[in-house]
């Protein structure tokens, strides 16, 4: 966000595109629809074929396409960021072109100024020194408020305590990440395979007891969810 008022700030011409993967927090997507009654937006959506047992189906979700894959995002083969993000990017652009991405200077250590097939990847935070409270700056200056971390929440790589919000403020969608998890495990003893958990245990149990860490809140906290799981 900081980036693309940045940009404006300094009269360069550019397009922003946000890549709705079906798999953001319900609060990221509240931003993007008030962001878009403001300012010019592109939204892309993945078209993934997919091949299941019983058929195959384009899908513009990354939630529906491990449902009907019976699989998850994995910490080791990150094929759900090349698939459902970097794809989609890709086959918008046009090249010759420059790839402005938004870390800041605090994430210099991120940055990498390489091409690749006529993209020039640029970094005009840190170019310019700007870190988190730079950005935080930028944006109230506008008078937006900040956006929520933004992320999937079926994210592997997602913090206990996020989890933990999940579980509490969208229990419809924890639902969902548990069954793909439970469909993923069946699928993989099927297999003869070894149950696979992202946050090596099942995620019920690490949003309600955490992973060596006493429970935050009381069971009768926790909004029924009625999913039967």
């Amino acid at each position: 966000m900081a980036l693309y008022l940045h940009l404006m700030d300094n009269n360069i011409d550019f397009e922003a595109v946000f890549v709705d993967h079906g798999g953001d927090w319900p609060e990221t997507y509240e931003y993007v629809d008030k962001f878009v009654s403001k300012y010019p937006l592109t939204i892309l959506k993945p078209k993934r074929k997919t091949k299941f047992n019983d058929g195959s189906e384009i899908v513009d979700s990354i939630v529906k396409f491990c449902e009907l894959k019976k699989m998850m995002p994995s910490r080791v083969a990150r094929w759900c960021t090349s698939d459902f993000k970097r794809a989609v990017l890709n086959a918008y652009q046009e090249t010759p072109c420059f790839v402005m991405i938004g870390f800041d200077w605090g994430e210099r250590h991120r940055a990498k100024i390489y091409t690749n097939r006529g993209r020039e990847f640029r970094y005009p935070l840190i170019e310019d020194e700007i870190d988190r409270n730079g950005c935080i700056e930028i944006i109230k200056k506008h008078g937006l408020k900040i956006p929520p971390k933004s992320g999937c929440y079926i994210c592997p790589f997602q913090r206990v305590g996020q989890l933990r919000l999940l579980r509490r403020k969208h229990p419809e969608l924890f639902c969902k990440l548990e069954r793909l998890e439970n469909n993923n495990n069946a699928e993989r003893a099927a297999r003869g395979l070894k149950p696979y958990y992202s946050f090596k245990k099942p995620v019920r149990d690490v949003a309600e007891k955490g992973i060596e860490q006493t429970e935050l809140w009381p069971d009768d906290e926790f909004p029924p969810c009625e999913c039967g799981l």
